[in-house]
């Protein structure tokens, strides 16, 4: 009982989400994608496959709109929540240190998820989405960024960066917007991109920049799978020796490294001008 009061206490005293909405989020969205693809796949069974074309973006895109509509609900009432999404202007130059950290990270990712390959039935939903060219490549590279973005950063980091020290809250999101993708072999690159993401959002509170960053990794992503379908690892994709593959994840990470010094450098001299 009285844990129970000291959790409505700090939920009334805390912007939206906590921790604890956020993992709340989480269990909607499982709720919502249950909900909707049983009657769904059972139109789709009668139809025939229907998974190629525009129904691949429907069926993506429907839960996450229902779920921002929901949660937005909540995050408007709150008044320690900001009125409006904030997709603010960042500043421009820092916009090639941004492509070359996110092509980076792909790097590093690609690399440590070919470690524990994921199951058959994972890869053809990717092989079949690839092949889809325009639908596929509207719900990979526009759709996901914008409404992931939107739930993950706009609404949960927002309200978390609130309430916890800056890096706390972008470690939570970050895990959430792993565990969001329902897979293992997804949680993994889902969070190291997260951290990325979630870190440029504070420092910049731009939404447009990290859509901008979860497009360019998915987008690139997408044309690799379209390239090589079958290719699971650096070597599949471009022949590359395990020294070679050695060599590129070392050398992605210190430039990803580097990057987050640069951006330490530039936001702090923008902090001492303001």
């Amino acid at each position: 009982m009285i844990e129970k009061e000291e959790y409505t206490i700090e939920a009334e005293r805390s912007a939206y989400p906590t921790v604890k909405q956020g993992w709340g989020i989480i269990g909607i969205l499982l709720i919502i994608v249950i909900g909707y693809s049983l009657p769904v796949g059972l139109i789709q069974l009668a139809l025939g496959d229907t998974l190629k074309g525009p129904m691949s973006f429907i069926n993506y895109a429907v839960p996450f709109i229902i779920l921002i509509f929901v949660t937005r609900i909540w995050w408007k009432k709150n008044p320690k929540n900001e009125n409006t999404l904030l997709f603010k202007s960042f500043p421009l130059a820092i916009l090639p240190a941004v492509v070359i950290i996110t092509l980076a990270m792909l790097i590093v990712n690609v690399e440590i998820t070919s470690w524990v390959p994921a199951p058959e039935w994972l890869m053809e939903l990717f092989k079949d989405m690839a092949q889809d060219n325009l639908w596929g490549l509207i719900t990979i590279a526009v759709a996901a960024p914008i409404l992931e973005e939107i739930l993950m950063r706009g609404i949960v980091l927002d309200g978390m960066l609130k309430n916890y020290n800056p890096w706390k809250a972008i470690i939570w999101s970050a895990v959430l917007f792993g565990i969001m993708h329902f897979n293992p072999w997804q949680f993994v690159s889902a969070f190291f991109i997260g951290i990325v993401m979630g870190y440029l959002y504070w420092k910049t509170k731009s939404l447009a920049l990290t859509i901008f960053i979860h497009a360019l990794n998915n987008g690139t992503a997408f044309y690799l799978m379209k390239m090589n379908p079958e290719a699971v690892t650096w070597t599949e994709m471009f022949g590359l020796s395990g020294t070679d593959r050695v060599i590129v994840f070392t050398g992605a990470i210190f430039i990803i490294f580097f990057a987050y010094k640069y951006f330490e450098r530039f936001f702090k001299s923008r902090e001492i001008l303001v």
